[in-house]
């Protein structure tokens, strides 16, 4: 399809649509998720540096690669606050990622209203909402991702492999980009431009040598990870081999995340181009529909391909919704082509596939509400066991804390070198309770969890019936999405006794 030259978008009222749930976000919501608290450690130890004077190239090696926290720590510089600026940089990412969809979606179709429809379905998605107001790089990622995608469809090969690099920077998939968008102007042009190329190369290399300057391994980071990998793996016995019931969560939680309709219209979208690879190749007209449609299907199915393979694998043995944001962005595109080739293929259908299409968003979009409704409350829950160690543990003591819940670890603000995790301990109840005098343990934490040792041990505990010499003090629970915190600490004649 052609696009219209004279696209009068008010893009001021577009940016107010995106931006305002997401600043507001970014101060009234909760991380999404507990990585967001390590992230905002890490945004605050290169600030400092930064301010200091002492930031230093290999300051940047980490589990993560370094793009987002980096923004993050200039952009806290005059702050002072990594927990705002690092939310806020998301949000901002996630107003950009609204208009590249809405900027794909008419490069795909010339149609502003279809191109609009999918910009508020982004816009108010209660999902990317939530996650574009937390410290973490799903949506920061996304947003180079589009990017790329946009200007690949522009043809501006330079521009789109600066974006894929920097996507590159961001998170680790995005490096297949370096044969993604080659592949793509070749189809396309015939050609391949080897600065594109060099530019997509950039971010693996760097890291490398980063990891070298660093540790002495150029793999140091994919060594981490993988040791990390292993722990989870014996941490969570269920999620180490495949179960019906996981399989059947994990399923649910990607359609949910990336939207039923825009999976099936990717799907279509999909066999349109496998349909016509000969056409693709020879470039004979009848194929015009299926070439523009060609980059979008490609990076849907290189991101949807890779997280198959990863879950096979079982290097990615859960499937969190935020892995559904970077599906649900690059198809809604997807979703505005397919519908419109759909009803004028057969227009008497046209209305009832729209039913049907506003029907399963609206579906899918209330159950994300209720999910961040739900880790809302968990959220409440992690914060008033947080704020009870904060108030009543003294970390200049030499006593410490075990505790496996990690978001509460990070919003007690107490240092980490003065807690212990079920990754140290012993999986034996008599051994465990030696464990915790040896460790000189004056609080135990313990979190319903089957990656909790004290939880699997002492299950009991549910009824605060105290645990060797610990007694309960508080309990911090929300039945949606269920949660129980248990705090025990060390009873004053065992400390004595001492």
């Amino acid at each position: 399809m052609h696009i219209r030259r004279n696209d009068r978008t008010p893009w001021q009222v577009l940016i107010l649509l995106s931006a305002i749930p997401r600043v507001l976000g970014a101060f009234l919501l909760p991380n999404a998720f507990g990585d967001a608290y390590v992230y905002v450690q890490e945004i605050g130890t290169l600030s400092t540096k930064m301010s200091t004077g002492v930031f230093r190239l290999t300051d940047l090696f980490g589990f993560w690669l370094p793009l987002y926290q980096f923004l993050s720590a200039v952009v806290n510089l005059p702050f002072k606050n990594g927990f705002y600026s690092g939310k806020l940089v998301a949000a901002l990412f996630g107003l950009g990622s609204c208009l590249f969809v809405y900027a794909i979606s008419f490069r795909l179709t010339g149609n502003r209203t279809a191109a609009m429809s999918m910009f508020l379905l982004i816009a108010l998605n209660p999902l990317h909402i939530f996650y574009s107001a937390s410290a973490m790089t799903d949506v920061p990622h996304a947003f180079f991702v589009l990017a790329s995608l946009y200007f690949v469809l522009t043809g501006n090969w330079i521009v789109a492999a600066t974006f894929g690099a920097l996507a590159g920077f961001t998170r680790v998939e995005s490096w297949m980009l370096i044969a993604l968008i080659p592949l793509i102007q070749l189809i396309k042009e015939r050609r391949v431009s080897l600065v594109a190329l060099v530019i997509l190369i950039v971010p693996p290399l760097f890291w490398f040598y980063i990891s070298w300057k660093a540790t002495g391994n150029w793999l140091a980071c994919f060594v981490q990870r993988q040791e990390y990998h292993d722990w989870l793996l014996r941490m969570n016995p269920s999620i180490a081999q495949f179960s019906a019931r996981q399989i059947l969560s994990d399923v649910a939680t990607l359609l949910v995340s990336s939207d039923v309709a825009v999976l099936i219209a990717c799907f279509v979208a999909g066999w349109l181009v496998v349909g016509r690879p000969r056409q693709i190749a020879m470039r004979s007209s009848n194929s015009d529909e299926a070439i523009s449609i060609l980059a979008p299907v490609l990076f849907f199915f290189a991101f949807l391909g890779l997280l198959f393979v990863a879950y096979l694998t079982h290097q990615q043995p859960i499937i969190f919704p935020r892995y559904g944001l970077i599906l649900f962005s690059l198809g809604l595109p997807i979703l505005a082509s397919a519908f419109l080739k759909a009803s004028k293929d057969k227009p008497r259908l046209a209305r009832r596939l729209l039913i049907s299409i506003i029907a399963i968003c609206v579906f899918d979009a209330s159950i994300q509400f209720a999910g961040a409704v739900g880790t809302l409350n968990q959220y409440h829950a992690q914060r008033a066991v947080a704020d009870y160690l904060r108030d009543h543990f003294d970390p200049k003591s030499t006593a410490r804390i075990f505790c496996d819940d990690g978001t509460v670890r990070v919003l007690s603000g107490i240092p980490e070198e003065k807690f212990i995790s079920s990754a140290e301990a012993p999986r034996d109840r008599e051994e465990f309770l030696g464990f915790l005098d040896q460790n000189n343990v004056e609080y135990l934490i313990v979190v319903e969890t089957e990656r909790s040792a004290p939880f699997e041990l002492f299950p009991w505990s549910e009824y605060n019936e105290p645990i060797g010499n610990f007694e309960s003090t508080i309990h911090a629970h929300t039945e949606f999405i269920r949660t129980n915190i248990h705090v025990y600490r060390r009873s004053r004649r065992a400390t004595l006794g001492q």
